[in-house]
């Protein structure tokens, strides 16, 4: 070999490396930036159910077999919710990052139907779940509470919906962005 096919050969390998190691921190950072996300959304849906579970034992509302239908399709739903997460988490901790490509993008695109399965078919159905089981509860509130209290609940839980769902869409967004950018990444 000359000189000019080692410098080219040196050249080369170089560039390979450095964008090989740069593109697989990020990648990486990515990754982990899912994941935290996903462990918070599950430790706020936890704290939710122990909420609602204390309030249901605070009223002693396993008494009423209506106000146990409500609660329970509410934390039916964050429970089936919390599951998907942890699953999610489990195959999104399977993908093999050191494998060669083409499995590798082969993995995260099936990850990514995945969580595009969850974000627009389950997701939906747990929110709806979820508020079939708080009106369920209305009338029940609405005949043991006072009318100033039953119109603040009624109108504070539009507002947590409200809330909510744009937080349930920023994060949903945020995610299929950062999936996304993962599966055109070469």
């Amino acid at each position: 070999m000359n000189n000019f096919e080692d410098l080219q050969n040196t050249w080369q390998n170089q560039s390979k490396i450095s964008a090989t190691e740069e593109s697989f921190k990020s990648l990486l950072k990515s990754v982990k930036s899912i994941e935290n996300k996903q462990r918070t959304g599950n430790a706020v849906l936890t704290i939710t159910i122990i909420t609602l579970f204390a309030f249901l034992l605070y009223v002693s509302g396993y008494k009423n077999a209506t106000f146990l239908l409500g609660i329970a399709l509410m934390i039916g739903s964050l429970m089936v919710r919390i599951g998907i997460e942890l699953f999610s988490l489990r195959r999104l901790r399977s993908i093999n990052f050191s494998a060669d490509y083409n499995t590798f993008k082969q993995d995260l695109t099936t990850y990514y139907s995945f969580r595009r399965f969850t974000h627009f078919i389950i997701t939906p159905l747990v929110i709806i779940i979820y508020t079939v089981g708080f009106i369920i509860l209305l009338p029940l509130f609405k005949a043991s509470l006072s009318p100033g209290f039953y119109v603040y609940i009624l109108c504070s839980s539009i507002v947590f919906l409200t809330v909510f769902c744009v937080f349930i869409y920023r994060q949903v967004k945020n995610e299929l962005n950062k999936l996304r950018q993962l599966q055109k990444a070469d």
